[in-house]
């Protein structure tokens, strides 16, 4: 029956969004990153698809559809984690040439060329970025036509005024599975979507959180076989209480130093940074919209709720003797943890060579009356963006809707075998669960606006999390909540400028 199921939604629905390959380190460089470079379709060369097409959501763009001549530039952050944009080849690695694939296939259908133009912009380098953007607006015919950042960037660009709303271009299809549901639903600007993000963007794939676990461990600890813990989450019932109480009884002093050390065996190792999939998997928000289209602080930050689940969270990182928050993918490399929660770039970078079977499962639900499973992302994704100076703006965003579902066919499959050494469409329990993960990503307007909140969009909770400071949270309630509404205000009015 799960199969069937499993069948049914990826017909059906087709599921949202993935993660992994390459390199997971969010401030190198790749071997990609090199000047700029012209990706040209061999005449009668390009394979149609990797993938069969028809086991996907079908795209609605005109198959006739032609900008022949029209060379479409993309402006891109070139310190990005994960190759992504484009490669010189096909080289035989799996995700290298669905990439190559995929622009092949775009630049022969719209008889197109695609030209990349990299430039800084990784965190560190975004306010450089967001100035080459403004400036390059401003360059009359060398303008380039999208933008293509580190997804900060994105929020920051549209506060400029330098970006276009893509919802007002025909060939954009938001409500298809290769674009997250949460984009129209929480990240929308006054009926506008001035930026983007999902399959189209590899490092949204690898910047997915989720939780790993040890399939043989479960089995030795707690004689739980991996598809009992599946089972859990095809009912809806793999929550935060379950989750604490597979970790319990796992710990072990290893080393024998009569302290915790990362030499012991432990239930979860988790760092602090890697903290904030927990408030977003429990369907909380910080920055929410009312009917107006104005932004305003969710109540969430503060709730009973957000109470709670700190308190278990603290009693599970700090008082537990279960969890180990200084160090995680080397201990659960090394075979010494049961649960890791991380980025979905993690199987391909690090754990490629371990010799235990592990699997992948959602971030935890809060409740089992959650309606369905979410994660946030790591920063370390693009943001697409329409430039307000584009040449051809019909060609540029129909470039990015055919971009996105060309990654979703071909690109997406490819990471997830590289990264799972399985291939996507065998239907297995793993593929189920990276479906899942996928469709439940919260893009949540508040960390997109980081930048604009002095990061207190996530800094609040993550803090908190890491200090033990569950019982001391809401003493800082009124303090936080002046600030933070008067930045809000503040971005508030300068999106009213928008046309």
């Amino acid at each position: 029956m799960k199969r069937l199921i499993r069948i049914t939604t990826v017909v059906l629905i087709a599921v949202m969004l993935l993660p992994m390959a390459v390199a997971c380190a969010e401030t190198t460089p790749t071997a990609e990153t090199t000047a700029p470079v012209v990706t040209e379709a061999p005449a009668g060369s390009v394979e149609e698809t990797t993938a069969e097409e028809t086991f996907y959501a079908a795209s609605n763009i005109p198959s006739d559809l032609r900008f022949d001549g029209t060379t479409v530039n993309i402006l891109y952050w070139d310190d990005h984690p994960n190759v992504e944009f484009f490669v010189e080849d096909q080289n035989g690695e799996a995700v290298n040439d669905a990439i190559f694939r995929r622009n092949a296939k775009v630049q022969e259908q719209f008889g197109i060329e695609l030209e990349f133009t990299g430039t800084p912009g990784s965190n560190p380098k975004m306010a450089e970025f967001v100035n080459v953007c403004v400036n390059n607006t401003q360059s009359g015919a060398d303008a380039c036509d999208i933008f293509a950042g580190y997804s900060m960037t994105g929020a920051t660009l549209t506060t400029e005024g330098v970006t276009q709303n893509l919802a007002e271009y025909e060939y954009m299809e938001f409500d298809k599975p290769w674009w997250p549901s949460s984009l129209i639903s929480k990240a929308t600007i006054h009926d506008g979507v001035y930026f983007a993000s999902g399959d189209i963007s590899t490092n949204y794939l690898h910047m997915m959180y989720c939780c790993m676990f040890n399939k043989q461990m479960m089995i030795d600890i707690h004689g739980a076989q991996p598809e009992a813990i599946y089972d859990l989450v095809y009912d809806g019932q793999w929550t935060l209480d379950k989750f604490i109480e597979y970790t319990n009884g796992v710990y072990m002093d290893q080393d024998n130093d009569n302290t915790a050390s990362a030499g012991d065996r432990y239930g979860l190792v988790v760092t602090n940074v890697h903290f904030d999939p927990f408030y977003s998997g429990s369907d909380l928000n910080v920055l929410e919209a009312d009917e107006n289209g104005e932004f305003y602080l969710s109540p969430d930050l503060y709730s009973e709720k957000t109470v709670d689940l700190l308190g278990k969270l603290c009693a599970l990182l700090h008082d537990s003797g279960e969890s180990y928050i200084k160090e995680s993918v080397p201990i659960f490399a090394a075979d010494n943890a049961l649960f890791l929660v991380d980025r979905a770039c993690i199987p391909a970078t690090h754990l490629s060579e371990v010799e235990f079977a592990f699997g992948m499962l959602p971030i935890p639900k809060y409740d089992a009356d959650q309606d369905m499973y979410y994660t946030c992302l790591s920063f370390g994704y693009t943001m697409y963006m329409l430039s307000a100076a584009a040449s051809d703006p019909d060609a540029a965003a129909a470039t990015i809707e055919l971009m996105a579902y060309q990654s979703y066919i071909n690109v997406t499959p490819a990471i997830f075998e590289e990264s799972m050494k399985l291939r996507y469409a065998d239907q297995s329990d793993d593929a189920f669960m990276f479906d899942k993960i996928r469709e439940g990503v919260v893009i949540d307007i508040g960390r997109l606006f980081t930048t604009q909140l002095d990061k207190m969009s996530y800094s609040i909770f993550r803090n908190a999390a890491n200090t033990n400071g569950a019982g001391s949270y809401t003493s800082t309630r009124k303090a936080y909540e002046k600030t933070l509404g008067k930045k809000i205000d503040d971005i508030n009015e300068t999106l009213k400028k928008l046309g």
